[in-house]
């Protein structure tokens, strides 16, 4: 009897309930509903270890989907030409940030990942704009994205990682001015549907591998959500390096 309620509850557990009950008129219900509730109410650990393996379950079954999601999509992380990028093209480590200019913890992870980049010659950064805090956020993204030229989208990206306090429009505007570079032209590009589109794709992408937030981190692969310091950062970067070897 104790097998056919294990059934049962595995039945009801994954969705197949309808099957189930189906097979059983209402005294067999009642009947089971009273044999399930006395079983763990006299074994409540019995319960407890089916609610973990069912936890656990559900655990590897999210992690397995986002991996294939993250093998799905990988051209786009790692290999769309609309995004800048320091480090070498054919690195044997590729971090991926997902990105918000007032992010204080995108801000937070700036100064750790331009030291791996220093001391790493074979790991390569992705930028991915990814504006999700307001307006400001959004106005700074598009231009970074239509100044058009690595270098100064370089020094404009670092000039807002460094700077204290939130960016608002005067912030950005001083800084394309500090550049020598237009504010009224750049905003006028910037609106411009090529950043418009290349903007709300980063964020499709963002909902097709389960990025939510900022900051984010994909390194070849594994998904890392929130900011990273440099011994973390590392720790990564030894990891999918240990991965490539051992494949």
């Amino acid at each position: 009897m104790h097998k056919f309620i294990f059934v049962f509850v595995l039945l009801l557990l994954f969705g197949s309930a309808h099957e189930a009950a189906r097979a059983l008129n209402a005294d067999d219900k009642k009947q089971i509903d009273k044999q399930i509730e006395d079983f763990f109410m006299r074994n409540p650990e019995k319960l407890e270890q089916a609610l973990n393996n069912m936890q656990r379950y559900l655990t590897q079954r999210a992690q397995r989907e986002q991996e294939e999601a993250l093998a799905r999509n990988a051209n786009n992380l790692f290999h769309n030409d609309s995004d800048y990028s320091m480090g070498p093209s054919n690195a044997s480590v590729t971090i991926v940030e997902f990105f918000d200019y007032n992010c204080g913890y995108c801000k937070r992870s700036f100064a750790p990942l331009m030291k791996v980049l220093e001391e790493n010659n074979d790991v390569r950064l992705v930028f991915k704009e990814y504006p999700i805090l307001g307006e400001a956020s959004y106005l700074a993204s598009s231009a970074a994205l239509a100044i058009n030229d690595k270098l100064k989208y370089l020094t404009y990206h670092s000039k807002l990682m460094t700077h204290q306090g939130r960016i608002s429009e005067s912030v950005i505007e001083k800084t394309l001015s500090d550049m020598k570079l237009s504010p009224q032209k750049l905003r006028s590009e910037a609106r411009s549907d090529k950043y418009t589109l290349q903007l709300s794709a980063t964020r499709q992408l963002a909902d097709a591998i389960g990025v939510n937030g900022t900051p984010a981190f994909v390194i070849n692969g594994k998904l890392f959500a929130g900011a990273l310091d440099k011994e973390e950062l590392t720790q990564a970067i030894n990891a999918a390096r240990a991965d490539l070897k051992a494949r």
